[in-house]
Formats: C-alpha cells, structure tokens, sequence
C-alpha cells in the first residue's frame, strides 16, 4: 500500500490536513479554509503555493479552476499511512466493544458478531471472513443419519470453526454404525491438521484390512468426502449493515453499490481477494485499483488479519465510501483482529465450545 512519491515532512503534514478536512467536509479544500486549521502556520498564499506543487506530484487536483483541491487516491494512501502509525482507541470505546463481543461460542459465533459489532458502532459495512482451514487442527468429527441415502457430517476444528455437509452415500447406514465411525475418527484424526488426516486416511485405505474391516470401510468413505469438502471449501464469510452503504449512496454511487452487491453474490471471488490480505501485518486500508469489485474507484476497505495457534486465520474489516472516519474506525478493526486472536489463546476453542 505504501506511496511512491517523496514528500518533506512539511509537505506530508499539509497534504494530510487537506485530506483530513476534504473527508470531514466532502467538498474541495481551499487553501483559506486549510491556513484556518494547519498547525504550519503558514498563509493561504503560502498554502496555496505548495497544494499547488501536491498537484504537480499527482497528489491532489483540482476540479474546476475556481475551486478548492481535492485528494487523489495516492493522497489518500499517504495519509491513512500516517494515520495507521499513530491511531489509538479511547479506553472507553475499547472497553464498549470488549463488552459487545463475546467470550463464548464458537469461532463462527464470534465472527458473525464481530461484523455485527463492527456495522453498529461505524455505522458502516461490518465483514468477518475465514477462509478454508486447511491447516487448521481437528477437534471433532460427526455423522449424522438425516436420510436412507444422506449422512450430515459435521467438522470441529480446534479454532472453533464448525461446518456441517450432507453427504450422499451409497449404503444404509444405522445410527449405531456412525456413532462407531464419528467416535473412531475422533480418536484418531483429533489434533491433526486437516491435511494431516487426509495423509492418514489415504494411508488407512492402503491398508488390506481396509477392505474387509466394516468399522474402517465406512471410515474412509465418509471422511475422504468430509476432508475432500473441507479442504476444497471457499470458507466462511458473514457481512452486516449493507443498509448503511445504501443509505449513504449518492446518484454518482450508485453503480459501486450495485457492483459491490454483485461481487457479495460471488463468495468465493471476494474470499479470493480477501486472502491476500491474510499476511499483512496490522490494520490495512485498501482503495482504488486494490478493489477488483470496485471499478467506480467510490469504495474503501479496512481491513485486519488474526491467525490462531490451532491453524485458524481469518479477517475482520470493514467496508464503506472512501470518506470514512478513517481516524476512528482504522483502531476499531484493529481492535477487534487482536481481540480475536487474544481470546484464541486465552481458551482452546475446541469442541467444548463449539
């Protein structure tokens, strides 16, 4: 994300005031209303002068000759970098979303609040994403009679991510027989990573007795496809507060609006674009060209990565028009990926608490 253009410490400091009163007051920026607040000092002619280089650098532009300038989207990554560096959460909204999120439930149950949390206190998109645990460790594993010809699987990885398929099977299976599968495969898949007990299984159907032992046949046809699923999954996705994105639309944005709702249609394209943000490092800001389902360049992404000791990664962020309270909401997704990743190490999100 970072900016390619050099800048002085004085020119950064002006080119972030102006984006900062551009994004408070959604129209060009002038540089008499900037001497107003610049902690420079400087005149407007002065001002002026140097917004006036800003442009030259690509920086800021200005719509009309009469009038003020506004920022670019380079502009506006110079800034969130600053703002990233030294945003801080007040105690007391630390604490608020400390007592919204909650310390029990599965990882599912957590994510699916988050982004609920995230959408009421910004008032904004709230999103929480994760994607396929392929290296997540097993907890539990659980079949279910549901038809003559159907067994729901049910998965429990020690991160407490929980996901149930249905499978369609070719035998009658009795409820006896799966509990004496699903307590098989419990005692010999827990606490290895999925792709672990995929190698394991494959070595279980290599075996002869394999083909002649019951208990070890219906084994192996339930969880290679139980596995198979949960390695080839897109994983999960929950978004709350769209509303809000509607409410705020103008005419101009519109279309972004309609191609972000197409894109939310399309879950597994948005969890692709979503994972590469898994190894970044801390809160990130993702506009403009970074948005494959924004080509209207109206929309803003803020999102914050947390990888658990049991395997599970996912992200929690959240989405808006680029004139977000980028100073308020940038530390509230921060807050909430280590809070994630804080209550994963306090507890074992095993089967217990799914």
């Amino acid at each position: 994300m970072g900016s390619g253009v050099e800048l002085s410490a004085r020119e950064r400091l002006i080119l972030c005031e102006a984006v900062a009163l551009y994004l408070q007051r959604g129209e060009p920026v002038a540089s008499g209303l900037l001497a107003q607040v610049s902690r420079t000092g400087l005149s407007a002619a002065s001002l002026r002068n140097i917004m006036a280089e800003l442009e030259e650098k690509g920086l800021l532009e200005q719509p009309h000759t009469s009038a003020g300038r506004v920022p670019t989207d380079e502009a506006l990554r110079v800034y969130v970098e600053v703002l990233v560096q030294h945003a801080a959460l007040p105690v007391g909204e630390a604490e608020d979303l400390a007592a919204r999120l909650p310390e029990a439930g599965s990882l599912d149950e957590l994510l699916l609040r988050s982004s609920q949390v995230l959408a009421e206190k910004t008032a904004e998109v709230g999103l929480a994403a994760a994607p396929a645990p392929k290296e997540a460790s097993l907890a539990a594993m659980h079949f279910v009679k549901v038809a003559k010809d159907r067994v729901m699987a049910v998965v429990v990885t020690q991160g407490g991510f929980v996901d149930s398929r249905l499978l369609s099977v070719e035998r009658d299976y009795t409820p006896e027989e799966l509990e004496r599968i699903s307590n098989y495969c419990c005692e010999t898949f827990r606490g290895l990573r999925l792709t672990e007990a995929r190698r394991k299984l494959e070595a279980l159907v290599a075996e002869e007795r394999a083909q002649y032992d019951t208990l070890l046949a219906g084994v192996v046809a339930l969880t290679r496809r139980a596995l198979e699923g949960e390695l080839e999954a897109g994983g999960e996705l929950f978004l709350q507060g769209a509303e809000h994105l509607l409410a705020k639309a103008g005419p101009r944005e519109l279309v972004a609006v309609r191609d972000f709702f197409r894109a939310l249609a399309d879950k597994s394209s948005l969890l692709q674009l979503l994972d590469n943000y898994l190894t970044a490092p801390g809160p990130r800001v993702v506009f403009g060209r970074e948005l494959a389902f924004d080509a209207e360049g109206k929309l803003s992404l803020i999102v914050t990565s947390f990888h658990l000791a049991s395997g599970e990664e996912g992200l929690v962020g959240v989405v808006g028009f680029k004139r977000m309270d980028y100073p308020r909401i940038v530390p509230m997704v921060d807050f909430v990926g280590r809070f994630i990743a804080a209550l994963g190490v306090r507890r074992s999100w095993g089967h217990d608490g799914a």
